[in-house]
């Protein structure tokens, strides 16, 4: 997946088939917002490298860019592991499919997770960004907030199919709180981003 074209991704994902889906989708608008947090905080390190915090940023969120690329495979491969339980007729079946679809949930848990964090950068970028870089940052934001969404959406469908277990609650539990620090740091973003449009019109 790592050496799959995006134009052949999204082919994948436009298909009839189950190639790859939201799951997918998900990481790599994560993986696009990663790499927009690395650029800007790694501009912002060249202009200042006397601070550490750019550079460190950077530096992580070049990683998670690289994590949540490997993560797009992984989804496509834990939903095909979904796809083969579903299928199987023998006793086994329900256990199959019960751990096939903790897999599938994993994959968006860690999306979301990630995705929380590059918002976490994004919000620790807003001071040192360099002002040519303010409009990358912000569609990093944007779309790390889409990703968080979008990976909480998918795996909360999966969890809606497994019984009641102490996975379930745990990873409801996660994503909750995952969904209520991105909202918190969306609205930074956001009055961040409309108190330089205020100024930008006195």
């Amino acid at each position: 997946m790592a050496t799959e074209t995006v134009a052949g991704l999204l082919a994948r994902i436009a298909s009839a088939g189950p190639a790859a889906g939201g799951g997918a989708a998900a990481a790599l608008t994560a993986a696009t917002a990663a790499a927009l947090v690395a650029m800007v905080g790694g501009i912002a390190a060249g202009h200042a490298p006397e601070e550490s915090a750019p550079r460190e940023i950077a530096g992580e969120a070049d990683a998670l860019r690289q994590r949540l690329t490997a993560l797009i495979g992984l989804d496509v491969d834990a939903y095909r592991r979904v796809l083969e339980a579903r299928r199987r007729t023998a006793a086994p079946r329900a256990a199959a499919i019960r751990d096939a679809l903790v897999g599938a949930t994993e994959v968006p848990l860690e999306v979301a997770t990630a995705s929380a964090r590059l918002l976490e950068h994004c919000v620790a970028l807003l001071a040192p960004a360099r002002p040519g870089t303010r409009s990358d940052l912000g569609v990093a934001g944007l779309l790390a907030a889409a990703a968080l969404d979008a990976a909480a959406l998918t795996a909360r469908t999966n969890l809606r199919a497994l019984e009641a277990q102490p996975f379930v609650a745990d990873a409801g539990g996660q994503l909750d709180r995952l969904l209520e620090r991105g909202g918190a740091l969306r609205a930074r973003l956001s009055q961040a981003s409309a108190g330089r449009s205020e100024r930008g019109q006195a």
